[in-house]
């Protein structure tokens, strides 16, 4: 059924290298060493005081996501830090090109670590900074997210030995030749690894200052600026940052491409709901959490159906009686491998591990923590 050719030994491997790292990381993460070269950006203009600092790295495992800058009469509003501080102070310096004024608020859209190490910078810059993010990134931060930095350390470095084997030996993480496209991404990863593994030692995260239930709006003198909670998706503290005036919106890992990122934190039985809560905002222009400004819907209504398949395929799989083994086996996910994929080896390898087996995994929990009987009875 998985076009990509992966043998059970093979899975095991991913699954020590790939599946738990990543997801312990939330899937992406990036980082940038201060001795390294700088990081790979454009800032687009959308509309007057909004900019969009759009990533360029090549698509691959580790990623850096895009910022927003929105310059109001007095102060900038900042959606989204980045993987580490040098990567932000760059992100920053970019900022200072265009405005002197002062950061006031940083928005994080979601706890995963390439959204908010960052923070940091933002606060040593300026004191009056406030960070919002959903009231569950709170508990998440300390908890959860202490947890997975933790393993993410631990393992960064077997990550980067099984990724430079894989070009040294000429094959890919599914055992096969590896393709030029296969190579460049994983010489990023590793320099990104390498890099985050640098900074490690200094990992402080900051915690949110201002945290929204479903709803909070800032008037910054020039725009209103609505930040919401459209519902469970990527994570369970998803927030997208709406502009009216601008009819533009920031959403965040909420849509991701070339290949869209569910994870191993998504909840896929509300994911579809959630994205078209999003059309419902009728926004001229999406901004995602990684990859390129969007001016038309095509690329989420594709995502919209794919969560939708997944919805009725893993509800129709555990109905059956079926156990995640056996679900992985009958759902049918090669529509939308071929269409978010084509013929990539190596996006097809992100669809495996960033879609198909998070996506599986966490659809099969939602669905039994549904049809548990209660604890105790």
């Amino acid at each position: 059924m998985i076009p990509v050719s992966i043998t059970e030994q093979q899975l095991i491997v991913k699954s020590l290298f790939i599946v738990v790292f990543l997801q312990a990381l939330g899937l992406f993460a990036a980082a940038q060493a201060p001795n390294a070269p700088a990081p790979d950006f454009e800032v687009r203009k959308i509309a007057g005081g909004v900019y969009a600092v759009i990533r360029k790295e090549p698509p691959s495992l580790w990623f850096n996501p895009n910022t927003v800058f929105i310059v109001g009469k007095k102060w900038v509003t900042v959606v989204d830090a980045n993987i580490s501080s040098a990567y932000t102070k760059e992100v920053l310096a970019a900022l200072r090109r265009i405005t002197s004024k002062p950061v006031r608020y940083v928005v994080n859209t979601h706890w995963h670590e390439d959204h908010i190490i960052g923070d940091r910078v933002y606060r040593d810059a300026f004191p009056n900074v406030d960070f919002i993010a959903h009231k569950s990134t709170l508990a998440d931060l300390p908890t959860v997210g202490a947890a997975n930095r933790k393993s993410s350390v631990e393992n960064g470095r077997g990550f980067v030995d099984f990724l430079k084997k894989s070009i040294a030996g000429g094959t890919n993480l599914a055992g096969q030749k590896i393709t030029d496209e296969e190579r460049a991404g994983y010489a990023s990863d590793i320099r990104l690894v390498e890099s985050y593994l640098a900074e490690a030692p200094d990992f402080e995260i900051v915690l949110p200052t201002i945290t929204v239930d479903d709803r909070l709006e800032l008037d910054d003198g020039r725009r209103k600026i609505e930040i919401l909670f459209l519902g469970r998706a990527h994570t369970g503290a998803d927030l997208v940052v709406y502009l009216p005036r601008e009819n533009t919106v920031a959403c965040g890992d909420l849509v991701v491409a070339p290949v869209p990122l569910v994870g191993s934190t998504a909840y896929p039985l509300e994911y579809a709901a959630t994205l078209e809560n999003l059309l419902k905002l009728k926004a001229a222009t999406i901004i995602p959490g990684h990859g390129p400004v969007m001016t038309d819907t095509s690329y989420v209504r594709l995502m919209i159906r794919l969560l939708d398949s997944i919805k009725r395929q893993t509800e129709a799989a555990v109905a059956r009686g079926e156990n995640l083994e056996q679900m992985r086996k009958s759902v049918d996910l090669e529509e939308f491998r071929r269409a978010f994929a084509g013929d990539s080896q190596h996006r097809r390898f992100i669809f495996e591990n960033y879609v198909f087996l998070p996506a599986t995994a966490a659809a099969y929990r939602q669905l039994t923590e549904k049809t548990a009987p209660p604890a105790g009875k």
